[in-house]
């Protein structure tokens, strides 16, 4: 295993949440308990998804070709990319699950990221 490789999971891992979002978005959100069938959010929630899954999209194509991209950068990206990122992602959830209480832990959704951000680090480090 290496950066290459990692950056080519993390962006499969991307392109799945991309998918789930536009073609299954009360499935993606039901585990956090975002959607709940039958309120007003629940309507508009489908056309959320698609909204969402666009930018996604991109972050996935930026993680598979960063490898061929950033050259000798590529810890630097890594950092920026397979950790910091993640890391905000991980804060953010604990943000809406532990302090706004808008949200439930999902540890299906968390542990691929803690794995992830665990891999990065281990190969940046490997590296040096």
């Amino acid at each position: 295993m290496n950066l290459t490789f990692l950056f080519k999971i993390q962006a499969v891992y991307v392109w799945f949440y991309a998918a789930m979002l536009w073609f299954a978005p009360e499935f993606a959100a039901t585990g956090p308990g975002w959607y709940v069938e039958g309120t007003d959010m629940a309507s508009n929630f489908k056309a959320f998804g698609q909204v969402t899954a666009v930018p996604l999209i991109g972050l996935g194509i930026f993680a598979w070709m960063s490898p061929s991209w950033v050259g000798d950068n590529l810890k630097k990206v890594a950092m920026i990319f397979g950790i910091y990122l993640n890391i905000g992602f991980l804060l953010i959830q604990g943000y809406q699950v532990y302090i706004a209480g808008t949200a439930k832990l999902d540890p299906i959704g968390v542990a691929p990221t803690v794995i992830l951000i665990a891999l990065f680090f281990w190969q940046i480090r490997a590296s040096d």
